[in-house]
This record gives C-alpha cells, structure tokens and sequence, in this order.
C-alpha cells in the first residue's frame, strides 16, 4: 500500500512540474518574458526617425538591432542592444544604444552580421550631395568603433557609376565580408556586390578589384538578401524588372565572384510569382541545399505574402507549395513580406507588415517544409501583432535557441517612429512538445518517466538519472544526453549537463 500511495505522489509531483513548466503560451503568443511583461519593446534612439532594419543574436542571448536614425540634421548609423529580457544592455554604447555619422552625409545601415570574435558589422549606404555609395562600420563587443577597420572603424566604398546602395551582408568563414545590393549602372540599376578584407580593404581576389556588377533583368534590379553556401558559392536574391513588371530573381556567384553558370540560366533565375509585381526580400539556404525565397506579390487588387523554393540547380522545387510557388493573404488587405528564418524542424517562419485594423502592424506567418500553413502556429498559420500606437513595420528577424521569434523593426509613436522589437512564443520544436511521456515509449509510467523526472529535478544528472531504470525496447529516449535534450527543448528546464 505504501508504494501505490510513494507511486501516486511522484505522479502528482510530476504533474505540478510540468503544469510550472512554461506551457500556457501557445505558438504565435508573444512572449510576456520579454519586454516587461508584454513582449514588446519600443526604444528612442535619436532625435527622430528611428528605423529598425537588421537584427542579430549573440551567442550569449543578447539581441542587436541596426538601422538608421536623425541625430539632428543627417540620418546616420544606429544600433541598440537589448539583454534577453528585452531591457537596454547599459554595458554596450551609451546606455545600451550607438550613433555613428558619416561625415556630413546621410548613413543609412540596412544590414548587421556577427564575427565569431563578439565584433559587430553593419553595412549599408552612404549618400553625399550627388550620389550614394556602399558603406560599413564595425564595432567593438562595447559598441565602440573598431579602429583597425577600414578608416577609424568606416568603410566607403563607390561601386557603380552613380547611386549605390548595400542591402545584404555575409560573412565568410575566412572572416572576408560580401556586401549586396543595388547600383546605378547606367540607366537603371543592377544587381552588385563587393567583398572586403578583414580590415575593411576591398579584396581584389573578387570581380574586378573587389566588385562585382551584375544586370539580370531590363533595367532595374536590386538585391535584398544574400547567403552563403557550404561550398563558398554566393546566392543573391531580389528583384528585377523583366519587362513592364518586377519579378522575383535570384543570382548565384563562383567563390572568385563568377556567375556560376550551373545555376539557372547563365548564374541566374527569374520567377514570376504573382500576377503583376513580385518583389523578393529575403533568402534562407536549406540543408538540403534548396533556396527558399519570401517576400510579397501582387496578387490582383493588393500585396500578400508569397515564397518560392528552388532547387541547387535554380530550378523551382515542384514539391513545394503549388510548382515551387506560394502565395499567401495574411490580413484581409495588403501584406508585405521582408524577412525569412528557417527552423530546426524544417518549418519555415517569414516576418514582416500586415494592414490592421487602421494601419500596418507586425505579422508573422509559418509553413510546414512542403508549403502548406502551419495551423499550430498563431490562427491558421497566421500572427497579426499590433506593436506601436499607429503604423508598425517589421523589416527583421531572428530564431533563438529555443525557438522563440525576436522580430524587429520601427513603429509609429504618433509623430515619428522608434526602433521596435517583439518576441513570440516559437513550438512546437521549443516546449511546446511537453508531455509526461518522459521517454518516449507512448505510456506514463510511475517507475519510468516519474522516476526520471523526480531525479532531474532533485538535481541529478548523467548516469544517476537512469540507473536502475528499465526502458521499453521502443522507447525513443533511453540515454541522459536524449533525456536532458527532450526536457530543455521540449519543457522548457534548464538541466546542467
């Protein structure tokens, strides 16, 4: 009688457990966690006109924003970092946020990267009285210029014959910076590109003396994402005018800045997606080796969400969506798409402003790996989040470990716009997958999975977690290191190794 009375307590206790364990939020919930309890955060940076536009997260947790902002007259370089939680980490910049002029022209920052050593990149473009060109900062870990790059930290760069602009940043293993974006070539603009050394030079190794200029369409191409492949190749994704319309199109380039003629036709591809102006704004490699490529379409009166998926080859991948294509209404007016994360899982998360109920609010949409809208994410698939007190643009996002969603951008305060953030609650391949079945083998056992649940949180670990346990033969988790993944990634605890 004893042990059926020890037997049923354990099982309580484990129900206490895992009803504390953080699982009342669903997918698609923002996070109360982040941004004093409303998972959202709203931050003045300059004097006006604060825009968000890049996002990165360290590997300590800390979440970095880039764009620009009015600091008086020009707008310039900005960028804040906020601790985990959402607050201002006072130990980066001043009081958690950085301004950087670029002499007396406008700066406009539209893309962030981390380098492995803590230092931060931010790169964009610069404009002067007569033309724009591409430019980059890097920054110490403290927000402070890196002196040893380029000139006090700045980097200038003319690559067109007239206004240029750098959209896209990557980072090679090798430490060398790739910038992408739009240049003036003429009569209209082209796709290019210019990659640097790791002290700001160009790298003559690439294109002609470190640049790369690229027609696709007729006459007015931009590139607004770029990723890096395994191999050292280069994908580059946008839009190009073909014709009388925009459709989406993608480009890719030999490690040397070649287009590599394996991929499409001659090193690049043009997808029509809706039925007039398709404008591609974010790219994300698969492991696979598959591009998937988001942004948003005209489709007959308005703008909605829409993806294509390619093959290595640049051919559309058929599996996905209808002939590699998707096009999805997110409000019932106009949606635009602007930033892509790929989950561990497969699934696929886009990000970016929605028509409201009176303005744009951010909006989130997640599709299964063949295309189709996850329905355990938000209301069919779907997030529409108001952020600010009027119009809200998200331009930005980022995957934390344990699958959470930081999405950043700029809101409307009533008379100009601020950076804003907002995190939401990821599953289901975070602890949205928590049940008492602790070892997978289907049933609840009291000697099983109410074991290895009272042992963990008594604070055992390794071996002494299932030392005398008896798994089933089908039982999906039968070691520490499968138990401890399950639990943290699946629960929400946090487990010493």
């Amino acid at each position: 009688m004893r042990n059926i009375f020890s037997g049923i307590s354990t099982i309580l206790a484990v129900c206490t457990l895992l009803a504390a364990a953080p699982t009342s939020a669903a997918p698609g919930d923002l996070d109360i966690t982040f941004g004093a309890g409303s998972g959202k955060v709203i931050t003045t940076i300059g004097t006006s006109q604060d825009r968000g536009r890049a996002i990165a997260l360290q590997p300590d947790g800390k979440i970095v924003v880039a764009g620009y902002c009015v600091n008086g007259i020009n707008y310039e370089f900005c960028l804040a970092r906020y601790q985990f939680n959402g607050a201002l980490d006072t130990d980066f910049g001043s009081g958690g946020t950085v301004i950087s002029p670029f002499d007396s022209s406008d700066g406009l920052a539209w893309a962030i990267a981390l380098q492995p050593d803590g230092k931060i990149v931010v790169a964009g473009a610069c404009y002067n009285s007569t033309n724009g060109d591409f430019c980059l900062a890097r920054y110490q870990a403290s927000g402070a210029l890196d002196t040893g790059f380029g000139s006090g930290g700045k980097v200038i760069s003319p690559i067109g014959s007239g206004h240029d602009a750098a959209y896209a940043v990557a980072l090679q293993p090798d430490g060398k910076i790739v910038l992408a974006g739009g240049c003036r070539n003429g009569s209209g603009y082209v796709f290019c590109l210019a990659r640097y050394q790791v002290n700001g030079a160009l790298d003559t190794s690439f294109g002609s003396d470190g640049k790369v200029i690229n027609p696709n369409g007729s006459d007015d191409d931009r590139a607004w994402a770029i990723a890096l492949q395994p191999d050292g190749k280069i994908v580059v994704a946008g839009s190009c005018k073909n014709g009388s319309n925009f459709d989406f199109c993608l480009a890719r380039y030999q490690a040397n800045g070649a287009l590599d003629s394996g991929f499409g036709s001659g090193g690049t591809v043009i997808s029509p997606i809706g039925s007039y102006n398709d404008f591609g704004q974010a790219i994300a490699l698969q492991p696979d080796g598959k591009i998937v490529a988001a942004g948003s379409c005209e489709n007959g009166s308005k703008n909605d969400f829409c993806l294509a998926r390619y093959q290595a080859n640049g051919a559309l991948d058929s599996g996905f969506g209808s002939g590699g294509k998707i096009i999805s209404p997110i409000s019932s007016s106009t949606d635009f798409g602007a930033a892509i994360a790929l989950q561990p899982d497969g699934k696929i998360v886009v990000a970016g402003s929605c028509a409201g109920v009176s303005s744009y609010d951010f909006c989130l949409a997640r599709y299964q790996a063949n295309g189709a809208l996850d329905t355990s994410f938000g209301s069919g698939g779907k997030v529409i989040s108001p952020i600010g007190s009027s119009t809200d643009y998200d331009g930005a996002i980022a995957l934390q470990p344990d699958g959470k969603i930081v999405v950043a951008g700029s809101c409307d305060n009533g008379s100009d716009y601020d950076f804003c953030l907002a995190r939401f609650e990821g599953g289901p391949f975070g602890y949205r997958n928590c049940t008492m079945d602790i070892d997978g083998d289907g049933v609840v056992l009291a000697t099983t999975d109410a074991l290895l649940l009272a042992r963990t949180s008594l604070g055992m670990t390794g071996s002494a977690v299932i030392n005398g346990i008896s798994f089933a033969s089908h039982a999906t988790r039968k070691t520490w290191p499968d138990i401890r993944n399950y639990l943290i990634t699946q629960c929400g605890m946090t487990l010493a190794p």
